[in-house]
């Protein structure tokens, strides 16, 4: 189970606080959290942080969350991922209490869950589709439809199969070579392999 139980320091001045340590973050534009707030609003109620000055808006995730979600790598050329690596990368994280402009602030809607951690899984599709309401579908990387990562139109092959168990029947899908190895579906049939 994923710890989503940590809240701002307090006082009452903005703190610049490591990523890695107490929590992983995501930074993306205000179009793009925007149209994020939209499906967020309602079924995820955890609070963001607002930066009017930059124009960045940053959500914060349970520590090591970012390097177990694959979408993350779909959503690089819209999406900042920081955390624990090479060198240390500050966040500034506004007391709890600031929950309006002018400046760093949170933004904390009126259901809120009282969580300052998003669920990092959810958050994840959320931007995918906040990415294509905003910049389109070409906005984004293809995808192999059994692995979910991201996947290069030269190198993809097309094949017939079920992603899951929740295909009725077998349906052309694009994916790496190697998933349709591992499946054990080929391109030139409609079948398993024996």
């Amino acid at each position: 189970m994923i710890d989503l139980d940590w809240s701002p320091p307090a006082g009452g001045d903005v703190v610049l606080l490591p990523a890695g340590c107490q929590w992983d973050a995501v930074r993306t534009s205000t179009a793009i959290a925007d149209a994020a707030f939209q499906i967020l609003d309602g079924t995820e109620n955890c609070a963001a942080i607002i930066d009017p000055r930059t124009g960045w808006v940053y959500w914060l995730l349970p520590p090591g969350a970012l390097a177990e979600f694959a979408h993350w790598e779909r959503l690089e050329q819209h999406v900042s991922l920081i955390a624990a690596g090479d060198g240390t990368h500050y966040v500034g994280v506004p007391p709890s209490h600031r929950r309006t402009g002018p400046g760093l602030h949170w933004r904390i809607t009126g259901e809120w869950s009282g969580r300052y951690l998003a669920q990092p899984y959810y958050l994840g599709a959320v931007l995918t589709s906040a990415v294509v309401f905003a910049h389109g579908p070409e906005a984004l990387p293809a995808q192999c439809e059994l692995c979910e990562r991201e996947l290069e139109p030269a190198h993809a092959v097309t094949v017939h199969g079920r992603r899951g168990l929740a295909d009725a029947a077998p349906r052309p899908l694009t994916v790496h070579p190697a998933c349709a190895r591992t499946a054990r579906l080929r391109a030139s049939s409609q079948e398993p392999r024996p």
